[in-house]
């Protein structure tokens, strides 16, 4: 009996062959691979569909769809470090599609590789919000700001996204993060034109007159605060850290 199926599998595979064409032998193989993997797949037989799909890659190496395929069963099989080196080189193949970066970004925060997870991240950001998917875009944002707080660029990136979906609040808290770290940057000028840009848009938040307050009395405004639960990728990453001593 069939388990529980996995999304995505029924896409057709563009080696299929078409009325009055006729496969080589290699895409024959290749497809017989592919669709034994997907039936192992949507049966939650990782290791067998992780197989398959090795064969599959065996004919066209650096085949996109092949690749994903095999980094979802060896993520599923909780072979972390080869899954994100196969999410890699998907990213690699195929550097306008968001979906892979993401994969990298949220299987190396899970290792603890945080640089590697923060670039992938914002990339993968920049990527969706390119195809107009502004959840998907601020999902990776926040990631990164979960993982470092004091990340100018995704809190640049959430504010402005923010405002222009009409997000008044969030977009004024995150005009204020990054006045706050531009102000322990050193860079005054610009932490004013951020607290002011919140006051304008929000004159009446009581976060942005405080952090006014706080500018006229040159007084340093309050850190960016890591938002709850997103201090398992710290965590991990002092693991790896001590493993290597």
């Amino acid at each position: 009996m069939r388990g529980k199926g996995t999304q995505g599998y029924n896409t057709p595979h563009p080696f299929s062959a078409k009325v009055g064409t006729t496969m080589s032998g290699r895409e024959e193989i290749f497809q017989k691979a592919m669709n034994d993997g997907h039936s192992a797949a949507w049966d939650q037989e990782w290791d067998k569909a992780a197989a398959a799909y090795r064969r599959a890659l065996q004919e066209f190496p650096e085949h996109p769809k092949a690749l994903n395929s095999l980094g979802l069963a060896l993520y599923q099989l909780g072979h972390f470090e080869e899954a994100l080196q196969t999410y890699s080189a998907v990213a690699k193949l195929s550097p306008d599609d968001p979906a892979p970066m993401e994969k990298v970004a949220q299987i190396a925060e899970r290792l603890g590789d945080l640089k590697i997870a923060v670039d992938a991240a914002l990339r993968a950001g920049d990527l969706f919000l390119r195809q107009r998917d502004a959840e998907k875009a601020l999902e990776n944002w926040v990631r990164v700001t979960n993982i470092n707080p004091e990340n100018p660029v995704a809190h640049s990136r959430l504010a402005q996204v923010h405002e222009k979906l009409g997000h008044t609040q969030q977009a004024v808290t995150e005009y204020l993060a990054v006045a706050s770290i531009l102000q322990r940057a050193g860079n005054p000028e610009k932490t004013r034109e951020m607290v002011d840009k919140a006051l304008s848009l929000m004159p009446n938040s009581i976060e942005a007159r405080q952090a006014d307050s706080l500018l006229k009395a040159g007084q340093l405004l309050p850190k960016p605060i890591r938002r709850k639960g997103g201090t398992g990728p710290i965590r991990m990453a002092q693991v790896k850290q001590l493993r290597r001593k």
